[in-house]
């Protein structure tokens, strides 16, 4: 049974969003959607980081006008409203899956010149034009062990995964070669308000193409691969 005073505390913090989003969009971008693509793609549904979960995250984080950031099943794009907020000096995209979703996104985004929504599968992406990446678990542990194979594959730098809600699946970057664990913490009461009914888990890290070839070139045995089972349907989230 959630504790009264947890449930009072994170209706006034998402009291809070809802007024920053009106500041930031115009309009409300809190309520979760659920999405039609779960059974085809392995989608999650639409649902919205707290802002104080969105500074905690990106707390030291200094995005330079070299970089390109992509947020990864946006969703309503919460977290590119955060980023224009911060005026972050680079290219900020969200790819969202659900058209319906996508298209609130497109809407309030229509009016800051440096953020594109996309809307289709993410598994369509070149992700190497990407040097920031960002997911709120938009889609299932197995299509998510997808993923992580096809951002292997594409890319051919080193980029930076900011995971939120990264319990169910986080584990799948652990030992993997080329990923290294930059941090990772738990958010569940921020400036004394709680911002989650429960606590939420979120990670950070670096994936390096030329730390796992040189791991690679160190073995000749084709067991020194690693890869993931292959599943069904892809999807963003």
């Amino acid at each position: 049974m959630i504790n009264p005073f947890v449930y009072l505390s994170v209706k006034l913090s998402r009291f809070s969003d809802l007024w920053r989003d009106r500041r930031i969009c115009g309009m409300s971008l809190g309520r979760f959607v659920p999405t039609p693509f779960s059974g085809s793609h392995g989608a999650t549904g639409s649902q919205s980081i707290p802002y104080k979960g969105l500074e905690d995250i990106f707390e030291n984080v200094r995005l330079t006008p070299d970089d390109s950031f992509i947020d990864i099943g946006c969703g309503k794009g919460r977290v590119l409203a955060y980023l224009t907020e911060r005026q972050v000096p680079c290219r900020l995209t969200g790819i969202e899956l659900n058209p319906d979703v996508a298209s609130i996104a497109r809407r309030w985004s229509s009016s800051y010149s440096n953020i594109e929504i996309i809307e289709g599968d993410a598994f369509g992406l070149d992700l190497d034009k990407y040097t920031v990446l960002f997911m709120y678990r938009p889609m299932e542990r197995e299509t998510f062990g997808e993923f992580v194979c096809k951002v292997e594959r594409d890319i051919s730098h080193r980029i930076m995964l900011y995971y939120y809600a990264d319990s169910e699946s986080g584990f799948l970057l652990n030992d993997r070669r080329g990923w290294t664990l930059i941090t990772r913490q738990t958010v569940y009461r921020k400036g004394g308000v709680y911002i989650h009914m429960e606590p939420q888990r979120y990670s950070v890290w670096k994936y390096s193409p030329a730390d796992k070839n040189k791991y690679l070139n160190s073995f000749t045995a084709p067991e020194s691969r690693q890869s993931f089972p292959r599943g069904g349907s892809y999807s963003d989230g």
